[in-house]
């Protein structure tokens, strides 16, 4: 798993302080064996054992600097740039494929639209057509993947998706199956999203605990626990509380629920124009579309129910910050003041005292949070040479 900042070498084996480093490496894109050794709560001379294994491994690369002070460091380690993942990752109702190296950036990129409610019988067939063009591309330049991750909807491990109602034990058969020997993850697409937040260098791993939101296609969230392991993100299928009894239908089956009112589907048959006009779209064009439409006022009473869901939430996590990335971060005045209200309506306590923030969207750049999180599970996991199918989000023995 990642490190925390309190995590003793005591209490780890070989692979977690090698994941250790790693992660510390990775997150500051380049380091000094100092502060690799401060990040990952280990002494200089743990460190330098154990660069000197991943530096066989060819896990790293070493670059030589002018010291900045009298006897300071002359050289900074990266993480190999030819050490690759690949991403699978089902979002704004198309299936993206991606082969990158474990910063996340994808050289790889193909993405098929899918519809927005996906059969499991053609997710098999769209899969099979787009790891074909990714094996073929991949084999041409002699590039082997070292761990890869499945990113959907409604992912929740051992319970029915409520997204996807496929079935768990054929998914993971046909994965191991189409990709052999390649390790892979599955998990839920707002894991993976916190996962590309905290590799963008947007959540710093020692920062305290929040509630990060993602509302797009769904709406859901995870409590990001500072200093903690992406691992032990928990994912919380919020749109899909029920708010209005006898509501607007939602895609689950019920009716009612969150994700009706304010998925960019809801956003686009108010605004007008399809799911990705909206998410490709930046802040000044999605005001323009709310003052061509006339809809300022129905936003605001939709964004509040996001805020009476959020407080709900709140009210069984404590936690007093809260970070929203999707759409609503487009409209961020609006957006503040809706959703502060909600949460004065439903959460114990002073809604004032919650901090609340809104991030970049990160709306249609898939496959890149699953490369992401391919990334995280390859470096918790120690950088290991095999591997196997992981459902839970789990380390494979």
């Amino acid at each position: 798993m990642l490190p925390a900042a309190n995590q003793s070498l005591s209490n780890r084996n070989r692979k977690g302080t090698r994941a250790a480093v790693l992660e510390a490496i990775l997150l500051s894109e380049s380091a000094v064996r100092g502060e690799i050794a401060r990040q990952a709560n280990l002494s200089e001379a743990s460190v330098s054992r154990i660069l000197s294994e991943l530096r066989v491994d060819g896990m790293i690369e070493e670059s030589r600097i002018a010291a900045p002070y009298a006897g300071g460091p002359t050289s900074v380690i990266s993480v190999s740039k030819d050490i690759r993942v690949a991403g699978f990752e089902l979002a704004n109702d198309r299936l993206s494929f991606g082969v990158g190296p474990l910063s996340g950036a994808a050289e790889y990129v193909d993405r098929t639209d899918v519809g927005p409610r996906l059969a499991q019988a053609d997710f098999e067939l769209h899969f099979d057509e787009g790891i074909a063009r990714m094996r073929e591309w991949i084999d041409e330049r002699g590039i082997v993947p070292r761990r890869a991750a499945l990113a959907i909807p409604g992912f929740l491990p051992g319970r029915r998706n409520p997204i996807l109602p496929w079935d768990s034990k054929r998914l993971a058969e046909f994965l191991t199956d189409r990709l052999g020997d390649l390790p892979v993850d599955i998990t839920n697409s707002v894991v993976a999203q916190a996962a590309l937040r905290r590799y963008a260098g947007q959540d710093p791993p020692e920062e305290d605990s929040h509630l990060f939101l993602f509302v797009g296609h769904g709406v859901a969230g995870t409590l990001v626990h500072g200093g903690g392991a992406i691992d032990s993100f928990r994912p919380y299928e919020i749109g899909h509380m029920v708010i209005e009894r006898g509501g607007r239908t939602c895609r689950c089956g019920h009716h009612g629920c969150l994700e009706a009112y304010v998925s960019l589907g809801a956003m686009s048959q108010i605004l007008g124009g399809t799911e990705l006009d909206i998410s490709a779209g930046d802040s000044a064009a999605i005001a323009a579309r709310v003052a061509k439409t006339n809809c300022g006022s129905e936003i605001h009473e939709r964004l509040v129910l996001l805020g009476v869901a959020v407080g709900n939430a709140l009210n069984l996590e404590v936690t007093n910050r809260v970070r929203i990335g999707g759409w609503p971060s487009l409209l961020p005045d609006m957006a503040r003041d809706a959703i502060m209200q909600g949460l004065g309506e439903s959460l114990l306590g002073e809604a004032s005292s919650v901090q609340l923030d809104f991030v970049a969207p990160a709306l249609g750049a898939d496959p890149k949070a699953a490369l992401c999180f391919a990334a995280h599970r390859f470096v918790a996991n120690g950088a290991p040479m095999v591997g196997g199918l992981d459902q839970a989000g789990e380390a494979v023995a």
